[in-house]
């Protein structure tokens, strides 16, 4: 089986709270999950501030029942033309929106290469309704904390960063930074640097490797978990609809 890699496809295959039914689906028979509201919000604010979304795509947000925008579209388009006098400031300047890149093995999507203070950059574009708030869910270093099943470690992702640098990198030559920009709902604003030392670009060249190997040797096993079942679009003979129950002793 010869497939190329995107980063969330080598993201999810290792993420323990990732149904592998739901890998198989997504990643090798091409499922595609329509957009919950969130992920729609965030889709229609990437269109307006840096002109399109993945793919071409265009997406809008469902009207009132008398055809207006409701008030989460118009805050959504306001906070989209602020960001872009933001990205401006911060002397953030578009050279090529959505991409696609590919090398032998690798495929990949950023959201745009641009210019940062006049050199060229990787950057990705977030859209969240969490707070500006160390004790929420968003943490600033990454998108989600991964637990290592054996371990119990919790580590930041950055396959994302890792494999567009990578990329760059094996078709130019040059190794660019990478940078998150993310605007929160309530107006903040964050623009973080990633920056990998060699040693994590060589951790993830053997990561690239080992899900070589691993990938010969898959089945896909149900995650057997009600709270992911439940939400999951894949309707496979494996769900779990029940909750099961939970014992207290006092």
């Amino acid at each position: 089986m010869k497939i190329k890699i995107s980063q969330s496809m080598l993201r999810d295959f290792y993420n323990p709270d990732y149904c592998k039914i739901k890998w198989e689906e997504t990643y090798l028979n091409g499922f595609r999950t329509k957009p919950t509201a969130s992920m729609l919000d965030g889709l229609v604010f990437e269109q307006n501030v840096i002109g399109m979304s993945r793919g071409g795509e265009y997406y809008e947000i469902p009207k009132g029942k008398t055809g207006k925008p409701l008030k989460r579209e118009t805050d959504l388009l306001e906070l989209a033309e602020r960001s872009k006098v933001m990205m401006n400031d911060l002397e953030i300047e578009l050279v090529d929106v959505q991409p696609r890149w590919e090398t032998k093995e690798l495929i990949g999507h950023p959201d745009a290469l641009i210019k940062y203070k006049g050199e060229l950059a990787i950057m990705d574009l977030k859209y969240t309704a969490m707070k500006e708030d160390e004790n929420c869910k968003w943490n600033p270093y990454g998108w989600g904390n991964i637990v290592d099943e054996n371990t119990g470690e919790i580590y930041k992702d950055f396959t994302q960063a890792l494999q567009y640098i990578e990329m760059y990198y094996i078709n130019h030559g040059v190794y660019l930074p990478f940078f998150y920009l993310i605007f929160g709902k309530s107006g903040w604003c964050k623009f973080i640097m990633i920056e990998p030392t060699f040693e994590k670009l060589e951790e993830y060249r053997y990561k690239l490797k080992q899900f070589r190997k691993d990938l010969k040797d898959f089945k896909p096993k149900s995650i057997n978990n009600y709270s992911i079942c439940r939400k999951c679009s894949v309707m496979c003979n494996k769900r779990i609809l029940k909750p099961e129950l939970q014992q207290i002793l006092y």
